[in-house]
């Protein structure tokens, strides 16, 4: 598939500098701010129909960053929109594991511990919704692109502008965007982002990640025709985890969802933790060899406190009075038939 390689970039900075620009990665991109971001959970939604993809993304973070701008790649020039949060909320309720509790009698106070846990740039889109400010850029090399948003006054960390270069080489689009929460800082989320683009093959962006400090958590669900496997982005680390798979319909208890399913669809969630080191590739989706249905079992381990200290005393007291008694009965029987 041929396509341009653009980005969609933060404008408007001529009015909010950032100062200087520190990244921070998510699983899907990179952030830019004027303080540091560390993410706390990200949450998307693949949603596959016929050559269209959607991904719809929530980042909470832990930030006091007032200003920034998110860099996200994607295959092809992609149409932008603000999406409902309750979506997640609901995507949750279907998905959750199935708990099962563990009993374990604990000596003490039955308290455990936790669980272990061609040259140049041009800008080919302005647009403004929500809290956000969307601009695409087509160039033709990472300097080009590297060098337009220096010139808007965001400056990329080396890394994280030398991430951007395999994308490009590839025809993608990095699309970036201009964050402006309401609350004043980061700390309390934004609404969640809809970007919506063409593709032959369906991929979920991993690999600006690398350049993250931290762990990056990530909640991936796929909506689809039929239940879905995925790639793992970091080949020598932990595998995905499948949590959940199966039919979603319209129902009046998921109305967010339901007004984007037209008749059943096929839900499959994975859950993932991911070292940067070890990331090097993007995520790949591809049908899988069954629809059977799955839902992950969690199993929880509730510490009850072990009732015989506090009646051991009266239980021994208890017995050897019995047995006395018996001792008594015993003898006097004895007596009795001399």
């Amino acid at each position: 598939m041929t396509v341009r390689i653009a980005a969609v970039v933060a404008l408007a900075v001529a009015m909010v500098g950032l100062n200087p620009a520190i990244s921070g990665a998510c699983a899907c991109g990179a952030f830019v701010a004027n303080d540091k971001l560390r993410a706390q959970q990200e949450t998307a939604l693949v949603e596959l129909s016929g050559r269209t993809e959607s991904i719809t993304l929530s980042v909470q973070a832990r930030s006091t960053a007032t200003q920034a701008a998110f860099l996200m790649p994607v295959p092809a020039r992609a149409r932008f929109e603000v999406a409902d949060g309750a979506l997640f909320a609901e995507l949750d309720r279907i998905s959750r594991p199935e708990v099962k509790v563990r009993r374990v009698t604990a000596e003490g106070d039955g308290a455990g511990g936790g669980p272990q846990a061609g040259g140049g740039a041009t800008v080919v889109d302005h647009i403004e919704i929500g809290p956000y400010e969307v601009a695409q850029l087509a160039g033709t090399d990472t300097t080009a692109v590297t060098k337009w948003l220096a010139d808007n006054d965001f400056t990329l960390p080396t890394a994280l502008g030398g991430a951007l270069k395999p994308y490009l080489e590839e025809g993608w689009l990095v699309v970036a965007v201009r964050l402006a929460p309401t609350s004043g800082s980061l700390s309390a989320g934004l609404p969640p982002m809809r970007l919506a683009f063409e593709t032959d093959a369906p991929v979920y962006p991993m690999r600006l990640s690398a350049t993250a400090e931290d762990q990056q958590p990530l909640r991936l669900y796929v909506l689809a025709d039929h239940r879905v496997d995925i790639s793992n982005p970091a080949p020598e680390g932990s595998t995905p985890d499948l949590t959940f798979a199966g039919e979603v319909k319209p129902d009046p208890q998921y109305p967010t969802l339901s007004a984007a399913l037209t008749g059943t669809r096929f839900l499959t969630r994975y859950d993932g933790d991911f070292a940067p080191a070890q990331i090097t590739d993007d995520i790949r989706i591809t049908r899988s060899a069954t629809d059977e249905p799955h839902r992950a079992v969690v199993t929880v381990t509730e510490y009850v406190r072990s009732p015989w200290p506090t009646l051991a005393v009266p239980l021994f007291i208890l017995v050897v009075a019995l047995v006395m008694a018996a001792v008594a009965i015993v003898r006097r029987r004895q007596t009795s038939r001399s």
